[in-house]
């Protein structure tokens, strides 16, 4: 019984895993459409447009930075996993 809620909790352990991958991969893409907007922005000219883009790149560096920290933890936390189940293995 203890066996078999463990191996229930490391499964839902691997559903956030990849979920969080999933996120962070859409953090990037994200950040590339915000890059994009930043870029028309610029390309735009005026005041209120470069300020627009200057926004834009800063908020696209952050989305990329969390959807890295995202991608670095689920990697981390898949590893973690990976040898939790190898040392529960008979």
């Amino acid at each position: 019984m203890n066996e078999t809620l463990e191996r229930l909790q490391l499964q839902d352990q691997r559903k956030a895993v990849r979920r969080a991958r999933r996120q962070g991969l859409h953090w990037y893409l994200r950040a590339g459409l915000m890059l994009v907007v930043a870029a028309l922005g610029f390309y735009r000219g005026g005041g209120m447009f470069t300020s627009i883009g200057v926004v834009m790149i800063v908020l696209a560096l952050l989305g990329a930075h969390l959807g890295r920290q995202l991608r670095r933890g689920a990697a981390e936390m898949e590893r973690k996993l990976d040898l939790m189940d190898k040392a529960g293995a008979p």
